[in-house]
């Protein structure tokens, strides 16, 4: 009799552990799918082609007809037809001297435009704007544009394709700049140049539904109050 209801306090100690690991689980896990769910971001890729621009002094940076040659989400890959990336930044702010040259440094704001066909016709596949400053990196191994973006809008096709969630909640671009001509010497300086290549990506996170979150916070309760009682017990 002694060794049975030894065992069944053994069984008991055993099963309420096991279920204040799970009280412990369940909460986390609820923890982390309320963070939200993120989609893998999507990339266009930019090629040779169109040009990339400053007039000088307070001017904005521009690039005209900068090719796009495809959109991908790291597995999948969709080829663009007529791809062209078009955008203008804020005006200049200032530049400095850098260890490989010089630094020129616009606002954020402009416009930003990729239009292109995946194959349903030609289309406006993302617009928006820069969300902060935008860098132009001068001169010894060439150029690079980078900036963060806010996006405006993806073509829903594109995205179902991709399978990327909406609304997009921003981006980056990295663009690539080369000289064919001499390059400027200095920061404020106007010049022209070739996009060549980069990419511009785009990211989004899609929170849960309310209901979700209800349930969750509910089932936490729940949770809470049974593992109160349970260690009332041990």
């Amino acid at each position: 009799m002694r060794n049975m209801r030894k065992g069944r306090e053994t069984m008991s100690r055993n099963d309420r552990r096991r279920w204040l690991f799970g009280c412990g689980l369940l909460a986390a896990s609820l923890s982390f799918a309320g963070a939200g769910v993120e989609a893998a971001p999507i990339n266009f890729s930019l090629d040779f082609s169109g040009t990339v621009s400053y007039s000088g002094g307070a001017n904005p940076l521009v690039t005209t007809g900068g090719g796009v040659v495809t959109v991908d989400n790291g597995t999948t890959t969709l080829p663009i037809t007529g791809g062209l990336l078009d955008f203008s930044t804020g005006n200049f702010t200032g530049g400095s001297s850098t260890p490989t040259g010089f630094q020129n440094t616009y606002a954020g704001g402009g416009s930003l435009t990729i239009n292109g066909d995946i194959g349903s016709g030609p289309t406006l596949l993302l617009s928006g704007s820069f969300s902060g400053p935008v860098l132009f990196d001068c001169c010894a191994l060439g150029a690079s544009v980078t900036g963060l973006l806010t996006i405006s809008s993806v073509d829903s096709t594109l995205a179902s394709l991709l399978g990327f969630n909406l609304p997009a909640t921003g981006g980056a671009l990295g663009q690539v700049a080369l000289f064919l001509t001499a390059p400027p010497t200095g920061p404020g300086l106007g010049f022209s140049a070739l996009q060549g290549g980069g990419v511009l990506t785009v990211v989004d996170v899609v929170p849960l539904p309310p209901a979700v979150w209800l349930l969750g916070s509910g089932l936490i309760g729940l949770v809470g109050l049974r593992c109160s009682r349970g260690n009332r017990r041990l």
